[in-house]
This record gives C-alpha cells, sequence and structure tokens, in this order.
C-alpha cells in the first residue's frame, strides 16, 4: 500500500514532469518522454559549453578569425578559430616572419582587433622599418595604440609571461605573435619544464581572449614541426613553410605552405605555393585562386577546382622532397647547444 508519503511523493513528481514540458514547448508528452527529451536538452547544452572552451560558438559555428592571408583563409573555412594558438614552423628564409605580421596588420587595419608582436632576437624598430617594404605603415598603427612591437629584455619565463600579459591589456589585443618559442624554450632550466610553461602560456592568451601565432624555428626536412617535438601536440594548429627544390632547376627553389594540423576545421592536406611580393604573402593554388595549381596530392574543399564542382587537371610542380635513406629523429631536432649558447644566459642542459 502507497503511503501518505509516497503519494505526495508522486503528486510533486508529477507537477515537476508538467512543469518540464511547458517549459520545453512539449506538453503532449509522456512523463518518460519528457524526461528523455531534457536529458537530450541538456547533452546539447553540455556540449555547446565545451566547444565554447575551445572558440566561440554563434549558431553551431565555431567563430573564426580572418587572417588576410590570401587563400589560407579559404583553407581553414573562413580563418583560424578564435582564441586558438597556431605554431607556425618553418626553417630559415620560408617567410616566418612577414606572414605572422601581416596576420597582425590586417587585423588591426582592416578588423578593428590590435595586435602584440614579441619578437625576442630582432630590435623592434628594425622589424618595423622592414615591414615598411611590403608598404604596411606600422609605425601609424603603433601611435593609434593598435599594434605593439616588443622585445622583452628579461630572461625568465614567468617575467616574459607577464610581459605579454600588459601589452595585452594594454591596448586591448585580440591577436598575439610569439617570435619565437625556439628562443623562449631556452629559459628553461628543465626540459621537462617546456611543456608546462607552453601549457600555461597556452591557458593565458586563451584567458585574455586572444588568437595567437607561435613561431617555431626547424631545420629542412624536418620530421618533427617544432623544437623539442611536444609543441605540435599542445597546441590547436599547425602551419608548415616550406622551401623547396625544383628538380629540374637545381639551383631554384619554391615556396610552399601546407596546413598540418587545425582544430575544429576541414582542411585540406595539400602543399600549396606561396610567394612573398611587395604586397605580402600570397598564396596561391587549385581551388584558393584563379591562378596556380597546387604542390603534390591531398583531400579536402581546397584541393577542388572552384567552378561548377568540375575538376580540371593541372600541371603540378615538384612535391615535398622525399630522403631514400633512414633518417635518426634525434637528427632532425634544432640544435640546442646553438641555442643555449647566445646571450649571456646560465644553462643547466648537460643531460640532453
Amino acid at each position: 500500500m502507497k503511503t501518505a508519503r509516497h503519494r505526495v511523493k508522486a503528486a510533486k513528481g508529477k507537477k515537476a514532469v508538467k512543469k518540464m514540458a511547458k517549459k520545453i514547448g512539449k506538453t503532449d508528452l509522456s512523463r518518460r518522454q519528457v524526461i528523455r527529451s531534457k536529458r537530450d536538452s541538456s547533452r546539447t547544452h553540455r556540449a555547446v559549453e565545451m566547444d565554447k572552451s575551445f572558440g566561440e560558438i554563434e549558431d553551431g559555428r565555431v567563430q573564426r578569425v580572418a587572417t588576410g592571408l590570401n587563400g589560407l583563409d579559404k583553407m581553414l573555412q573562413g580563418g583560424i578559430p578564435r582564441e586558438s594558438i597556431i605554431l607556425l614552423s618553418g626553417a630559415c628564409g620560408t617567410g616566418k616572419s612577414t606572414f605572422a605580421m601581416q596576420f597582425l596588420y590586417y587585423g588591426a587595419k582592416y578588423c578593428n582587433e590590435p595586435g602584440v608582436y614579441v619578437t625576442l632576437e630582432e630590435d623592434p624598430k628594425k622589424l618595423v622599418e622592414n615591414m615598411a617594404l611590403f608598404g604596411w605603415d606600422l609605425q601609424t598603427l603603433v601611435d593609434e595604440k593598435k599594434l605593439i612591437v616588443i622585445k622583452p629584455e628579461v630572461y625568465k619565463f614567468d617575467s616574459i609571461k607577464q610581459i605579454i600579459g600588459d601589452a595585452i591589456e594594454k591596448i586591448g589585443a585580440r591577436r598575439l605573435v610569439v617570435d619565437s618559442y625556439s628562443v623562449m624554450l631556452t629559459y628553461f632550466n628543465d626540459p621537462y619544464e617546456i611543456r608546462n610553461g607552453l601549457v600555461q602560456l597556452d591557458r593565458e592568451i586563451k584567458k585574455m581572449g586572444c588568437t595567437a601565432m607561435v613561431i617555431s624555428d626547424i631545420k629542412d626536412n624536418s620530421e618533427i614541426f617544432s623544437t623539442t617535438g611536444v609543441e605540435e601536440f599542445i597546441v590547436d594548429g599547425v602551419i608548415v613553410l616550406y622551401l623547396i627544390k625544383n628538380p629540374d632547376h637545381p639551383y631554384e627553389s619554391k615556396r610552399a605552405i601546407s596546413v598540418r594540423k587545425m582544430r575544429a576545421t576541414q582542411h585540406p592536406l595539400n602543399l600549396y605555393p606561396f610567394d612573398i611580393n611587395s604586397e605580402g604573402v600570397s598564396i596561391s593554388g587549385q581551388g584558393l585562386s584563379g591562378e596556380g595549381h597546387a604542390v603534390g596530392e591531398g583531400t579536402g574543399r581546397a584541393g577542388r577546382d572552384s567552378g561548377g564542382g568540375k575538376t580540371t587537371k593541372k600541371r603540378h610542380i615538384t612535391v615535398a622532397p622525399k630522403t631514400t635513406e633512414k633518417k635518426d629523429r634525434q637528427g632532425s631536432l634544432v640544435d640546442l647547444s646553438a641555442l643555449k649558447s647566445r646571450g649571456g644566459h646560465t644553462w643547466k642542459w648537460k643531460h640532453l
């Protein structure tokens, strides 16, 4: 027999179900259907909240940041996911600094998104002068407090992190470039702190609402995309710049770009040619612009011709070079001893 307590409990349950049904606008459902509908709604809400922790969501779509780099935004379905950290890797002469500065310039000039460029090697004044060759009036943006170019004169990671945070707050920056993390890692006394340091930097940058590019120096034909080989697993995306020799002309090299990784994005795995001309970086390739062609093969929307869904055959230039002999993984690492020799730091890397 049901006691008075059981009857009261059942009545409260029915009242709660009716209230729940009215709230979700489904008053004609049974008690079990109402509870199931509410549960599914809660799961969807939690999934959206999890996505928001990565990047802003609007109407179920990831908010993206336009890079201003011709062709790259088409490869990335409109741009880089907002509040993500991208590792920009490449060897000497691939155009990493120009690539990253164009990202900042476009944001400050055309998107009302102030930017901070942190250089750990080059003089800020010289950097601004060099970028003027592309017609970018960076000094005006600096005067308008839409851009900050700084070179921290400190050699501790915590101090640099604080300086970066202060610069972001000073102008309300939405974009950040660190040039380069390969130099910053030399500020760690223990290599096991490197991963933890990048995780901390990642957390702080996202907390301040910034979208960041972190430059990584690697050797030609490297099999990894960062100095230590762990950074690429922590960041949200990896963009790699290449210099590829033309087999038909041994003394000629071509620049190429590949999106190796980009979270929340359907991107091609092709290598695409790009040029650095009087206006900066311009990426071409099949499906990206009217001219150019892809380097090698891949999958994804950007690898298709944009005209009417039909594909056209185009002559391919050289693919990424293949090595015949098996390489030692350690041989593809950046020489840490060379990094340690810079400046007057005290190094404790004897075990590496």
